[in-house]
């Protein structure tokens, strides 16, 4: 029986992460096409006067092909953050404040109701709020596109671990003389004793009652670490069950 060539090249390829390289580029191309043809019928909805189930099906076909599509995409950033070496950053000035409010208004433009930024330092949808305290002038040198998905994965994972009703992330900003310090807070289930040590590893998640099954691949903060590494950086956890977490990253002035 004649081989799948993608079968062929992943028993030849040794590196794992070439390996899931190699198989989310192919899942790209049918993703973008159930995702292209599944959004052509649903606006043509109005039209052809869809039943409501078919309606319903077609409108999750598309949402789960979407949520689809940005596993895969993860996947290819993860791919290329543990190739980076530390010469390989594209280093710039840039003005914290703004990269945090950017990060928090894409974390919570995530969720399923549109992000609103206020004309203060708190972005909010309704039920999540961030609130910044950042100096307006507080600048640090590093790879912006790394800094900014590490800044929205904390905050990220801050609205997603979150099982309250009304949920309050708090990010503080502050130079240290040799260093800069970004805390992000959440006041949500917290972590287990046992986890925070592994919450770092690739492919791991914490799921249990208080927060149920969580969509993603474990590798966001492992990426967090990575970048972090990159720029010479650290991070650290304080988390109480229950009561919330404190993820504060370290990151040394150029």
């Amino acid at each position: 029986m004649e081989q799948n060539p993608l079968e062929e090249n992943i028993q030849k390829e040794k590196n794992p992460t070439k390996m899931l390289s190699l198989v989310s580029h192919k899942l790209k191309t049918p993703l973008s096409i159930i995702n292209g043809y599944s959004e052509a019928i649903l606006s043509q909805s109005a039209k052809e006067k869809f039943s409501p189930f078919t309606a319903k099906a077609l409108e999750e076909i598309n949402k789960q092909g979407t949520k689809l599509c940005g596993l895969v995409d993860k996947l290819l950033f993860f791919n290329k953050v543990e190739s980076l070496q530390a010469k390989d950053l594209a280093k710039k000035i840039i003005n914290l404040k703004s990269l945090v409010k950017a990060s928090a208004n894409d974390a919570i433009s995530q969720e399923e109701e549109m992000a609103t930024v206020s004309a203060g330092s708190t972005v909010a949808k309704k039920g999540t709020f961030i609130e910044i305290d950042c100096p307006s002038n507080l600048e640090i040198k590093a790879d912006e596109e790394l800094m900014g998905f590490l800044v929205e994965e904390l905050l990220s994972n801050a609205i997603k671990f979150n099982n309250k009703a009304e949920k309050v992330i708090k990010v503080q900003c502050a130079h240290h003389g040799d260093s800069i310090s970004i805390s992000v807070r959440d006041y949500g289930a917290g972590i287990r004793p046992q986890d925070v040590n592994r919450i770092f590893e690739s492919f791991y998640q914490v799921d249990d009652y208080f927060t149920g099954q969580i969509d993603g691949w474990g590798l966001g903060l492992t990426m967090v670490k990575k970048i972090l590494e990159l720029h010479g950086g650290s991070i650290s956890v304080i988390s109480d069950r229950g009561l919330g977490s404190i993820f504060t990253v370290s990151i040394p002035v150029a």
